[in-house]
């Protein structure tokens, strides 16, 4: 079975890598890595870090085009690739613009879909934008859904999702942090100070809610006298000019990264406390039984705040600073989120996937729709 493996940013290469390690594995399978560049400089890092080496390498979209644009670059070039490779079943991960691209290429040239990282919802298309609007269109052109929780198999059955078509394997990053995790040291202390990490890169707290953000972590840093602050930047200009220009004077605050994979497991290892609107935090921390502090307005990973290590606290400046303080300042109530449990998955997800692929052969009928243009 020749499987496209389609990955174009950090996440989707953390959590693709050990799908791809596992079909490696396996006779039967002859797996393609497919880079398109969406995170240029960040995906040829995590690639270099995780040891991949794509079969496939894509020219990046233009940056200055818009979303809209890059994801029909993005597209258009899958089209090529897989009209030249004729996959038999082409992955995708979770919920970016090469994820929705590469479900909607496959999906015209009538090649099917596996999604991993499926099912994952806030209900809401503007939080966060434009990951909602992908999966949901995923989750309607996917043969196979790989949910990682019971949660997220729920809403695509609510979805009208087959059942048959729906299966819980876990999440494949939490393989990864297991695959990675033990050959990484925490990061040392700075003067013992106890280390706050926080991340923030969402489109939806591009506008005023990083300066509430910002303000937050000044004021943290003035209420708790034993803290260092670090704040993992990411690569888009305009955000990293913004969080220099808020916090690059400010003492026991450290702005770094962004960071490969390796070392930021080694920051995370470190904390006391993480704040971050990141999708990957949520489900990385808790392995380290780290608390999370989610700085959005809702979340797709509810089964880390259900299971109590971790907290939705939105993005108001007030909130942000009274949870965070009284984490940093009552040790009983942060050790009640200090549960080294995942509810993700047990590490082991992309060895379910490629078992379900193995068990899910096709069919004459479906060998000859796949190769049908339309």
């Amino acid at each position: 079975m020749k499987v496209a493996i389609v990955a174009g940013t950090r996440p989707e290469v953390i959590k693709q890598a050990p799908v791809l390690a596992a079909l490696q594995e396996r006779p039967g399978f002859a797996p393609i890595w497919i880079s398109t560049e969406q995170q240029s400089s960040l995906n040829s890092q995590t690639l270099e870090v995780m040891g991949v080496t794509p079969d496939v390498v894509m020219a990046p979209p233009s940056p200055d085009r818009s979303l809209g644009g890059r994801f029909a670059e993005v597209m258009d070039r899958l089209d090529q690739a897989f009209g030249e490779l004729e996959p038999d079943f082409v992955l995708v991960q979770g919920d970016t613009s090469t994820t929705a691209a590469g479900a909607m290429a496959a999906f015209a040239r009538r090649i099917p879909i596996a999604h991993v990282e499926a099912g994952l919802r806030t209900f809401d298309l503007d939080r966060p934008f434009p990951e909602e609007g992908w999966r949901c269109v995923v989750g309607q052109l996917a043969s196979l859904h790989f949910a990682p929780t019971q949660a997220a198999a729920a809403n695509l059955i609510r979805a009208g999702i087959s059942p048959g078509k729906v299966h819980v394997t876990g999440n494949t990053g939490i393989d990864s942090v297991r695959l990675t995790g033990d050959r990484v040291r925490p990061e040392p202390l700075t003067n013992g100070l106890r280390r706050v990490l926080v991340t923030v890169h969402r489109r939806e707290n591009w506008d005023g809610a990083l300066d509430r953000i910002l303000s937050a972590l000044v004021m943290l840093r003035d209420h708790v006298p034993d803290i260092e602050i670090v704040f993992v930047a990411h690569a888009n200009p305009m955000l990293r000019e913004r969080v220099f220009a808020y916090l690059g004077q400010q003492s026991r605050i450290r702005i770094i990264g962004p960071l490969d994979y390796l070392s930021f497991i080694s920051f995370l290892k470190s904390a006391t406390l993480v704040l971050s609107d990141s999708g990957g935090v949520q489900e990385e921390a808790p392995v380290f039984g780290v608390p999370v502090l989610v700085l959005r307005q809702s979340t797709e990973r509810m089964e880390a705040v259900e299971a109590g290590v971790a907290r939705l606290v939105g993005v108001e400046r007030d909130t942000v600073l009274q949870t965070a303080s009284r984490l940093l300042l009552n040790e009983a109530e942060r050790q009640e989120m200090v549960r080294a449990v995942s509810p993700f998955g047990d590490g082991f997800a992309a060895r379910r996937i490629v078992d379900i692929l193995q068990s899910t052969p096709l069919s004459e009928r479906e060998v000859a729709l796949t190769r049908a243009a339309v």
